[in-house]
């Protein structure tokens, strides 16, 4: 199964003649996922429920715009696991290691993508 789900990404190219839409759609993406993984690992360290539900929420927002559902689902997980109050737990823990290797792995097939679109 691909880390990224091409009929969206086939979707977003049908939004716009402009070959940047989508480019900047990936470029956006590819910038804001280390901050937001950052910024969910930041609130399990400092116990802040409300900023790992935010950043997750965001993230999941983000990584469903570009089709990474996978990573959608992990990100859905943890802003639950938040909400419950569970922000530092091992499970916390754990889906945010998922998600990290997971975003990478986004990141890189999403570069190919942008690549292989822009030499069309």
């Amino acid at each position: 199964m691909s880390v990224i789900d091409m009929n969206t990404i086939n979707n977003l190219k049908s939004l716009s003649k402009d070959k940047t839409f989508l480019v900047n759609v990936i470029d956006v993406f590819i910038k804001d996922t280390p901050i937001l993984i950052a910024d969910m690992e930041k609130a399990v360290k400092g116990k802040d429920a409300s900023t790992l539900k935010s950043a997750a929420h965001k993230y999941k927002s983000s990584t469903r715009q570009v089709g990474a559902t996978q990573l959608s689902a992990l990100c859905l997980e943890v802003e639950q696991l938040a909400l419950a109050g569970q922000q530092s737990s091992k499970t916390v823990v754990d889906k945010i290691t998922q998600i990290k290797s997971l975003a990478n792995q986004a990141v890189s097939a999403l570069k190919d993508i942008k690549t292989a679109h822009l030499k069309n």
